[in-house]
């Protein structure tokens, strides 16, 4: 099979449910910052593998199930008919959330992104699973409106998986003063 199909060539794309819609719809543009997301994502696993001073294998496995749910979330979206756990998945997340804040300083004011190369990634992978959920709000896919809480969640998690790399690597955040 060829990547390259030459049924796009004209400015529209097929969905799973058959139908034609143009490149710039709103659909698309959602998959468009969908993989937008998920190479980001890659990116700060591949800079996670490379950190010889603290292990974050744990991490690691469970941002590369959060890649394979973005796939899911991604064929969900152009009507594929997939499953996607969603209770399990944000109950995955908000334990992960739990157990950092156990480890982590109290926070007590604002941070800035920032600290260690990997935690600034995260930060900014952070901001893009942002767009990722303000654009979910806006589809007209009812089974993508309701993944939104996971979507939301995702960036609270990123957060913190930030403060833990900065953490662990004995980086100190910074304080946001007026």
């Amino acid at each position: 099979m060829s990547i390259y199909t030459r049924t796009g060539d004209k400015g529209e794309t097929g969905l799973a449910n058959g139908n034609r819609v143009s490149k710039n719809s709103p659909i698309i543009n959602f998959v468009g910052i969908l993989d937008e997301f998920n190479a980001h994502l890659g990116l700060c696993i591949s800079s996670l593998k490379h950190l010889s001073k603290s292990d974050f294998s744990n991490e690691i496995n469970f941002l590369e199930r959060m890649q394979s749910n973005l796939f899911v979330i991604g064929s969900i979206s152009v009507f594929a008919k997939l499953e996607f756990e969603l209770e399990k998945e944000i109950k995955l997340l908000e334990n992960s959330i739990d157990e950092y804040e156990k480890v982590l300083p109290k926070l007590t004011n604002f941070i800035l992104p920032g600290g260690h190369e990997v935690a600034s990634r995260i930060h900014l992978l952070r901001t893009i699973s942002r767009k990722v959920e303000i654009m979910a709000h806006g589809l007209e896919n009812e089974e993508v409106k309701k993944i939104t809480p996971y979507l939301n969640r995702i960036s609270d998690y990123l957060f913190v998986l930030a403060r833990l790399v900065n953490f662990k690597l004995d980086y100190k955040e910074t304080i946001w003063k007026v």
